[in-house]
């Protein structure tokens, strides 16, 4: 009778919105991320970033690391409450000495987040850092979601296909991630969003470096999803 199909509509909507949330819950999305805003970010994106970052997300509480100095990324990296560190598009290469390599890979071991962002010098700085073997490259948007790889993470929920707002997009070969790797977006191998799993946390990578304004369409998820994992 009716009242089954009723039933049936609700429990369709019941199953609808457990399986489908709004793409991103503020209730959920994190507090507080430190960020790298030292001489060697480029400043102009980094502003940039950080009010994409705070695009819908008005509570984020942004806490800014000055330098990689030794001293100052430990203490940043042993304050227990923030669980995500972005590093944002660089003017030129920092040096990170062991220690702070050390403390990073702590850092991300112990269960949090580090995102970079924009360039091949981060690549390699992760290739040192974590021990990866990440080759650069460069293919012509628009890219691609990879929707088996994308499962379970804060991805599934952002858009099928990215545009390439302009030149400034930074990928990496998908067959140089390390076995805990996983591509999110591609074309033709090269990957431009990317994690790696990292004992209890992730290594994040997203290639655009967010230098215009225009046309950025739907990066600013791809960053909100990136600071969630």
């Amino acid at each position: 009778g009716g009242g089954q199909t009723e039933g049936q509509v609700a429990m369709g909507g019941a199953y609808y919105a457990v399986t489908k949330p709004p793409a991103f819950n503020f209730n959920r999305f994190i507090e507080n991320a430190w960020i790298y805003d030292g001489r060697s970010a480029d400043s102009g994106t980094e502003g940039f970033i950080e009010h994409m970052a705070k695009r819908h997300h008005y509570k984020l509480n942004i806490h800014r690391l000055q330098s990689l100095r030794d001293n100052e990324v430990r203490a940043a990296l042993f304050s227990k409450s923030i669980h995500c560190i972005i590093f944002p598009p660089l003017t030129h290469f920092p040096g990170l000495s062991e220690l702070a390599k050390k403390d990073l890979r702590g850092y991300v071991s112990s269960g949090n987040n580090a995102v970079f962002i924009g360039s091949y010098e981060w690549l390699s700085i992760m290739n040192d850092a974590f021990g990866f073997r990440l080759m650069s490259d460069y293919k012509e948007g628009p890219f691609y979601r990879n929707d088996r790889n994308v499962r379970g993470t804060p991805f599934q929920w952002s858009m099928s296909r990215i545009q390439q707002p302009d030149a400034s997009v930074y990928a990496a070969k998908v067959d140089s991630l390390p076995l805990d790797g996983k591509c999110m977006f591609d074309t033709m191998g090269a990957c431009v969003v990317f994690y790696v799993k990292y004992n209890l946390g992730t290594v994040t990578y997203i290639g655009f470096d967010y230098d215009t304004p225009y046309g950025i369409e739907h990066w600013d998820q791809i960053l909100h999803a990136a600071m969630m994992m």
